[in-house]
């Protein structure tokens, strides 16, 4: 049986994309069950002057409650106020909790950010999707 590439991996939004006001977002709980990998990928558009955002990785066994922080899996702060980059951050998710989420702490001035996860080496194919595919050439 021939699987396609989009078979491997599993999008989700670890962060809604939008002009985020300053102070904490919570992005929402991912279940990583049945995936190696994670490749955590921040866009970051136009921040207000001065203004710096903290992005970094959680992990809980349960989807609503005790979330602490994954030791290093954090990003530089980003403090450029038209930064306009990509960021991508991978994590090894073997032996890892059962569920992920981002957070990110934008400090001084609002900030437009966005971030994605992708989640990859899956331990069973296919994977069921959560998005469509736009196309596959």
């Amino acid at each position: 049986m021939k699987f396609s590439l989009h078979q491997f991996l599993k999008v989700v939004t670890g962060i809604v994309a939008d002009n985020h006001a300053v102070g904490t977002v919570n992005g929402p709980a991912i279940d990583r069950r049945g995936f190696e990998e994670a490749l955590v990928v921040v866009n970051s558009g136009a921040n207000g002057t001065n203004g710096t955002v903290n992005v970094k990785v959680q992990e809980s066994d349960a989807s609503d409650s005790g979330f602490a922080d994954i030791t290093d899996a954090a990003f530089s702060e980003i403090t450029e106020d038209n930064d306009n980059t990509v960021y991508v951050g991978r994590l090894n998710l073997v032996g890892r909790k059962r569920y992920l989420r981002v957070v990110a702490t934008v400090g001084t001035a609002a900030c437009d950010l966005g971030v994605d996860v992708i989640l990859g080496a899956a331990s069973e194919l296919p994977v069921t999707q959560v998005n469509n595919v736009a196309f596959s050439l």
